[in-house]
């Protein structure tokens, strides 16, 4: 009888010890084991460090909005840029942005326009701004003459954009020497 017990015990722990070397087999397979909380973290800031860092990104959220209304030249990444823009005068965009259209985004290009109240042809600006290259380039019109302050280079502006820039300038004779008066409009 004790060789019984004795056996039956032996083949209980064989038993056993195959059991738990298949349960062990499925644990190690890389289907059915979860990701442990620090690697999940790890994979999302590495995910996260591969998209680059843009600084005006934010104005994406503000297509179809007015730049005034929502304080963009007054507060913020973008207010700070304009102000260290090497000869553009900030204040005077203050003084005189007040008639102005919406921000519209074509190809991660950002453009808004705005102007002197009842007086667009005395200052007019308009904004392009390239979201994938960090730049920012401000074409300032005063009366019939045009000054382009760039941060870093000039924007390849989309068709549609240059198409109305360069409407823009016709109409305020720019680049015709024959032109004394302004005609720009929004």
């Amino acid at each position: 009888m004790n060789k019984i017990v004795f056996y039956l015990l032996i083949l209980l722990v064989i038993v056993s010890c195959k059991q738990e070397k298949k349960s062990n087999e499925y644990i190690d397979s890389p289907i059915d084991v979860p990701l442990p909380i620090e690697t999940e973290l790890q994979l999302e800031e590495e995910t996260e460090a591969e998209l680059p860092i843009v600084p005006l990104a934010y104005l994406k959220a503000y297509s179809g909005k007015y730049a005034t209304q929502e304080n963009l030249l007054t507060n913020g990444v973008l207010s700070q840029r304009l102000q260290n823009l090497e000869r553009f005068n900030y204040k005077a965009l203050i003084q005189n942005y007040n008639t102005e259209t919406s921000l519209v985004i074509i190809d991660n290009i950002v453009h808004m326009s705005g102007c002197k109240q009842h007086n667009c042809p005395s200052n007019a600006y308009d904004f392009f701004i390239d979201l994938d290259n960090d730049n920012i380039n401000v074409f300032y019109f005063r009366s019939n003459m045009l000054r382009v302050y760039q941060e870093k280079g000039l924007i390849e502006l989309p068709a549609e954009f240059a198409k109305d820039l360069n409407t823009k300038k016709d109409n305020a004779g720019i680049g015709n020497p024959d032109s004394i008066e302004s005609k720009y409009e929004l």
